[in-house]
């Protein structure tokens, strides 16, 4: 049974016992060989794991009718984390800088960045998965575990960071001015419509251009109602761009110090 919590980080001390299960300890005593009792043939190679120590112990079995004398092999095995750095270490850290890519671009380009942030999203996700499919499955939480967790969750934070930058990019303030801020009132614009004659009245030269129904001239609508406030729309434009400023750097720097942080936790428990 080994302890995965470090998985693929982890080292594991394997144990070899001989012992007597017919003979108690007054009749026969099991000791090592003095020296270097342990012989490991030099061109043993394992698939996962290299060995890195052996050691020797003494045991003793205890049971109802009498105790038996035991002798306990303890062979340390190292794992190998090449190709899990090939495999799983290196593309999820590739997926999670390449999802920093959004923060580069302009901040109107919706669907090029939602693309960006969606595929790499589910890429890491899917890589999880498969890396789940090949490690035994245990009730706790792995290495592993927690390096697949902290990259999606930088990926979804870049694409949450999007939204809100998407947000205020597109953010409009409705203006507080009515009708009388209109540039022309609804009168004054029918009557420019209106071509003039030569004594400077109403009409026109060949014929007359028909009023609307009921004499009434026709709506125009109120651009000025619901325009854009330049002041406001400019600052959370500005506040757009500078949120992707700072994510340039703060994503790149929190990711650099999770590295740290993991890797010279796990590391030194190698040692």
């Amino acid at each position: 049974m080994m302890e995965l919590s470090r998985f693929p980080l982890d080292v594991q001390v394997c144990t070899m016992e001989i012992g007597s299960f017919s003979k108690t300890t007054h009749e026969l005593s099991l000791s090592w060989k003095r020296g270097d009792p342990i012989k490991i043939y030099r061109g043993l190679k394992m698939p996962q794991f290299n060995i890195i120590n052996n050691e020797t112990d003494r045991c003793h079995e205890d049971f109802q009718i009498g105790n038996y004398s035991c002798l306990r092999a303890l062979i340390t095995l190292e794992r190998n984390i090449g190709f899990h750095l090939v495999q799983s270490y290196l593309p999820s850290i590739l997926i999670v800088v390449i999802s920093w890519m959004g923060f580069w671009m302009d901040t109107d380009s919706v669907p090029a960045r939602t693309c960006l942030g969606v595929t790499t999203l589910l890429t890491v996700s899917n890589q999880a998965s498969e890396t789940q499919m090949k490690i035994p499955q245990v009730s706790y939480i792995k290495a592993l575990d927690i390096w697949m967790g902290v990259c999606t969750a930088f990926i979804f934070a870049a694409l949450l960071e999007f939204t809100i930058v998407n947000y205020y990019w597109r953010k409009k303030i409705p203006n507080s001015c009515h009708i009388n801020c209109r540039s022309k009132t609804t009168s004054e614009s029918w009557m420019e419509l209106m071509p003039h004659n030569g004594q400077g009245g109403l009409g026109g030269t060949d014929t007359e251009q028909p009023s609307p129904a009921g004499g009434a001239p026709p709506s125009v609508g109120t651009p000025g109602e619901f325009s854009i406030s330049q002041d406001d729309s400019r600052r959370y434009r500005l506040l757009a761009v500078r949120i992707d400023e700072v994510s340039r750097v703060i994503f790149p720097a929190a990711f650099l110090f999770f590295n740290i942080v993991y890797w010279s936790y796990y590391m030194s428990h190698r040692q």
